[in-house]
């Protein structure tokens, strides 16, 4: 299909929007149904890629119209133009029973966004092309999953362009076969590359999975293990003969996969990959101080020998490029990649929070940066700001966390939270500004019991709860085994996370374990009224499960009553509402405004509405 495209405006703070840009959004394919394996190709027009822009590629995934597979399948998007191909993202399919079957709160309605970085790609990402769909793997070949994607562009976001991008090394969707370490070595010759003038820097990105489940024991204990998908091996990669990276194929985060519970082993460690997760691409500064250099790609020798699970030789998918890149533009600069948290667009594991913000930052200048200012805040609403010391080196990300004050009274149906971030001398801040609609966490009473039922190893199993500034105000970590427990919150009002944690990271339900484990329940009574409302949690949560609630009030309201002029309050110690504090009266007052109070008046701020201190 041809492509359309539509203009987006990205919203910054008032005091950035004479800096903010137009997103470009070009539509790649609305959402179109696959129903077996193998390549699906759409045929677009892209508009000239800025090779200083932030390029992201973003795809909707979810269940085709006659359902979802049960199985998790390999998908790769590529950009094809003539012979030249570019990898531009990989993801797993999860596995998808539940969807299809309407378990565990899943049903055939499911979407879930991915977010895939591309732009490094930017020299190619411009006129006719085709984007192709990879969909396979393991089992039948006829299956159903859905796909729409579109790509974003965020002009003047980069201090560098792009200038080339140069492929090194690419299998082929169906992956090369480990036949042997001889063979493998055959298909990864050593490449030659001469850098340009006017290239500064560069660096090779990489995208890499493991796939197969033949026998192998090649390891320092001499275990059986499935290669290799299920088995822990490294390449490095060097240039002119110097090491740049030995890097292990293995992701151990599989546990909290944000597309849970699925129906699978979905929880268990893999080769690089998860099911129901995006492939984290790798990143590799080189030297191009030489300007002909060599860059030489090795695996890992092992053995393997067929197994009744898989009588083929393990496959790795891989992709390798070369990017290079212009002089950098500024000193210093601060860029705020992602609004990790609240974020209505992230699934609920990761993007929703109670008092939380967590984002995502890079240094995008020369030096190192060692303090941050942030300013945020619901639109329409007073705005805050944090202060961060550290250290973040050139070039690097970080992640920073932090507890966000009061945010004010709003609906949250229409709410929208900004956030900007600088730093000393940034010298960019048309990259410094997000904005993102965020969700309501549930809302408890201060009587809230959770209801746990252990499995039959209850001393796996811990329970904390933590304020909004992460301390712990509770903590349970004795329990019996396969028995109801009782747990009583019992705090003040405010932003709390509740933390269920399990030690051997399976949960207190997995249905693989259930026979031997047992299958362990919880339930949050929203307070210790008989006929209170409950909230069912999901026991097949891996290694932790981490509930955002409110206590005593909804997020954007207020845990008091609003005052009202035309009442007499005649009761010391009853509080009110006004202009997001809560007051509380300390004598009769009739149509006084609590917030004329003075010490000897009728009315005393107490807290902000969600509870915070003043």
């Amino acid at each position: 299909m041809k492509l359309t495209f539509l203009l987006l405006m990205i919203l910054f703070c008032p005091k950035l929007l004479a800096n903010s840009a137009l997103a470009t959004t070009q539509i790649l394919t609305e959402y179109t149904s696959f129903t077996q394996h193998g390549d699906h190709g759409f045929v677009v027009d892209l508009l000239p890629a800025d090779p200083s822009a932030k390029h992201t590629l973003e795809v909707e995934l979810g269940c085709a119209a006659q359902g979802c597979s049960d199985w998790d399948y390999t998908v790769r998007f590529e950009w094809h133009q003539g012979t030249k191909r570019y990898e531009l993202g990989r993801l797993i399919t999860p596995y998808a029973g539940y969807m299809q079957r309407g378990m565990h709160g899943f049903d055939r309605n499911w979407r879930r966004t991915f977010s895939f970085d591309v732009s490094h790609l930017a020299p190619v990402l411009t006129g006719e092309g085709s984007l192709k769909v990879h969909y396979g793997g393991w089992g039948a070949k006829k299956s159903a999953f859905g796909i729409a994607a579109k790509l974003v562009s965020q002009p003047n976001y980069h201090t560098r362009a792009v200038k080339r991008v140069i492929p090194l090394y690419e299998s082929g969707s169906e992956g090369w076969p480990y036949k042997t370490a001889q063979d493998f070595a055959a298909l990864l010759p050593a490449k030659n590359v001469a850098f340009e003038a006017g290239e500064q820097s560069a660096e090779i990105k990489m995208i890499v999975t493991a796939h197969g489940h033949a026998l192998s024991y090649d390891n320092p204990e001499g275990k059986a293990e499935l290669c290799g998908e299920w088995c822990d091996r490294y390449f490095t990669l060097h240039q002119d003969g110097n090491l740049v990276i030995q890097q292990n194929l293995w992701r151990d985060d599989c546990d909290q996969s944000a597309t849970f519970p699925q129906g699978g082993t979905y929880l268990f460690a893999r080769a690089n990959w998860c099911p129901g997760e995006a492939v984290t691409p790798f990143s590799y500064p080189v030297d191009i101080s030489n300007v002909n250099s060599e860059f030489d790609l090795n695996w890992q020798a092992y053995s393997w020998a067929p197994s009744q699970y898989g009588k083929d030789a393990p496959r790795y998918i891989v992709n390798a490029v070369l990017v290079t890149y212009g002089e950098q533009t500024v000193e210093e600069d601060i860029a705020l990649t992602t609004i990790v948290k609240p974020n209505a667009a992230m699934p609920d594991r990761i993007g929703l929070s109670c008092g939380e913000i967590e984002v995502e930052v890079a240094n995008q200048g020369n030096t190192k940066i060692n303090e941050l200012w942030f300013d945020y805040g619901v639109e329409g609403q007073q705005a805050n700001q944090y202060y961060w010391q550290g250290e973040i080196a050139a070039g690097d990300k970080k992640r920073i966390t932090f507890g966000a004050e009061f945010l004010g009274i709003f609906n949250t149906e229409q709410a929208k939270l900004n956030v900007t971030v600088r730093s000393t001398d940034d010298q960019k801040i048309a990259n410094n500004s997000q904005t993102v609609r965020f969700n309501r966490p549930i809302a408890i009473e201060s009587s809230a019991v959770l209801r746990l039922l252990t499995g039959k190893q209850g001393d796996e199993t811990r329970v904390s709860l933590f304020d909004r500034t992460q301390s712990t105000v509770k903590h349970w970590d004795e329990f019996t085994d396969a028995s109801w427990h009782d747990l009583p919150l019992d705090v003040p009002v405010g932003c709390y996370t509740l933390k269920i944690q399990d030690s051997a990271h399976d949960g207190l339900a997995f249905p693989f374990f259930n026979q031997r484990k047992g299958k362990g329940e919880i339930v949050l009574h929203h307070s210790d009224a008989a006929d209170s409302a409950i909230t069912v949690l999901q026991p097949d949560f891996g290694r932790e499960l981490a509930i955002p609630v409110t206590v005593g009030y909804e997020m954007g309201g207020c845990a008091a009553t609003a005052w009202q002029a035309d009442l007499a309050y005649n009761k010391k110690g009853q509080q009110v509402a006004y202009k997001g504090v809560i007051y509380q009266a300390r004598h009769w007052s009739y149509n006084f405004e609590p917030d004329r109070a003075g010490p000897y008046d009728p009315w005393q701020a107490v807290s902000y509405c969600d509870g915070s201190a003043l």
